[in-house]
C-alpha cells in the first residue's frame, strides 16, 4: 500500500517542478525571439543608411543621363526629331517600345516660353513635357485635340506670371499653359504604330510636332 502511495506522488511532484519552470521557458524564448528581432532591425537600418549613401553618391551620374539631358541638343530647328532608333552616339529611350514611334523636342525657356502644336491623324498620339533631371511635368494625348490639332505653350512660373500681369483685367486667354518646374527639359511626341504599315504615318506624325518660341 505504501509503495503504491510513493509511486503516486512522484509524478504529481515532477508536473510541479515542470510548471514552475514553463514561466522561465516562455521567458527565455521571448528574449531570444526580441534578440534576434533587434538584429535584424539593426541590418535592415544599416542596409538601408548604406543605399541612401550609395544613391547620392550617384545622383549627378543620374541626373546627367535622363532624356532631356541626352537628347538637350534635338529640336532646336523648330521641328521634333525622331529618337526610335535613336541618332548616331546617342542612347536609347529607356521606355522605348518597338509599337510606337517617337520624337522630341528639347528647350530651353532662357530664351521664353515655347509653343507646342501637333496634328492629330488616325495613329493615337500623346505629349509628355519632361523636366531636364527626370520627371513628367505634363502629359496629353490627342483627345484633347481641338480641330484636329494638339497645343499648348510651356513656360517658367516666373513667365507665366508675368503673362498673367500683362493681360488686361477681364481678358480671357485661351492658350493652354504649361509651366515647367525647370528652365530645359524636352517634349516627348510618342504615335503608337497598330499596324507595320503604318509606320511612315507614325513617323510623319511625330516629326511634325512643331516647337519654337511663343510670341
Amino acid at each position: 500500500m505504501s509503495a503504491t502511495t510513493d509511486t503516486a506522488i512522484e509524478p504529481a511532484s515532477g508536473t510541479a517542478a515542470s510548471r514552475r519552470a514553463a514561466p522561465r521557458r516562455r521567458l527565455a524564448a521571448m528574449r531570444q525571439r526580441l534578440l534576434h528581432f533587434a538584429m535584424l532591425t539593426l541590418a535592415g537600418l544599416l542596409l538601408a543608411g548604406i543605399v541612401h549613401i550609395v544613391t547620392v553618391l550617384r545622383v549627378p551620374a543620374l541626373a546627367s543621363r535622363d532624356a532631356a539631358t541626352a537628347y538637350a541638343g534635338l529640336g532646336l530647328n523648330g521641328h521634333a526629331e525622331l529618337v526610335t532608333p535613336p541618332p548616331a552616339g546617342l542612347p536609347a529611350m529607356l521606355d522605348a517600345d518597338a509599337d510606337s514611334v517617337a520624337a522630341v523636342c528639347s528647350y530651353d525657356l532662357a530664351a521664353g516660353p515655347i509653343r507646342i502644336a501637333a496634328r492629330t491623324g488616325s495613329l493615337p498620339l500623346g505629349l509628355t513635357v519632361h523636366r531636364r533631371g527626370g520627371g513628367v511635368a505634363y502629359a496629353i494625348t490627342d483627345r484633347a485635340a481641338i480641330r484636329g490639332v494638339l497645343e499648348f505653350v510651356v513656360m517658367t512660373q516666373e513667365q507665366l506670371d508675368d503673362r498673367l500681369a500683362r493681360e488686361e483685367d477681364g481678358e480671357t486667354s485661351r492658350e493652354l499653359r504649361v509651366v515647367s518646374p525647370a528652365a530645359q527639359g524636352l517634349v516627348v511626341a510618342r504615335v503608337m504604330v497598330r499596324r507595320a504599315p503604318d509606320r511612315g504615318e507614325a513617323i510623319a506624325l511625330a516629326t511634325g510636332v512643331a516647337c519654337g518660341l511663343a510670341d
